[in-house]
């Protein structure tokens, strides 16, 4: 098949408008052959040339992110839960012990939900009373004088 064009058993190439009567058996040809009487050239055998899809840096630190944590988890999981008569069958004695299995993933999760608490708790203990005056801010404090911002709180 040559531009997309079907040819049957016996028919002659060359001029597209000889056997048209055979030729709009498919619905696909149609469309084909009125876009290209309709363009006057043979543009639909012609392919834009493709462009190649450059590669971010942040794509390749995610592929390889990504293939690292999968070695790492695969290697702690295969440590968590051999046990110590098969890693002594196939030679490995210096290993840390299995108390680490758990201990470590316990660990990490308390001390991340501790520093939540501690971050809210500095920010509550740092920030002013409901209150207080302090609490509240003019938009532009240049407006009034501060005489008259005086006069206006304390004198009543």
């Amino acid at each position: 098949r040559k531009g997309g064009a079907h040819r049957f058993e016996g028919q002659r190439r060359g001029s597209m408008w000889g056997n048209l009567g055979r030729r709009v058996a498919s619905s696909r040809f149609a469309a084909a052959f009125l876009r290209r009487t309709r363009k006057g050239s043979s543009r639909l055998t012609e392919r834009p040339p493709k462009r190649s899809k450059a590669l971010h840096v942040g794509e390749i630190y995610g592929f390889v992110g990504a293939i690292t944590t999968t070695v790492f988890a695969a290697l702690y999981f295969a440590w968590a839960y051999t046990p110590d008569a098969v890693l002594h069958a196939l030679g490995i004695y210096y290993y840390p012990s299995k108390y680490w299995a758990l201990a470590l993933p316990v660990w990490l999760s308390g001390t991340a939900v501790a520093i939540f608490w501690l971050y809210e708790g500095m920010n509550l203990a740092l920030s002013e009373p409901l209150h207080s005056l302090r609490s509240l801010q003019d938009g532009d404090p240049g407006d009034m004088p501060l005489t008259q911002v005086n006069a206006m709180l304390f004198d009543r």
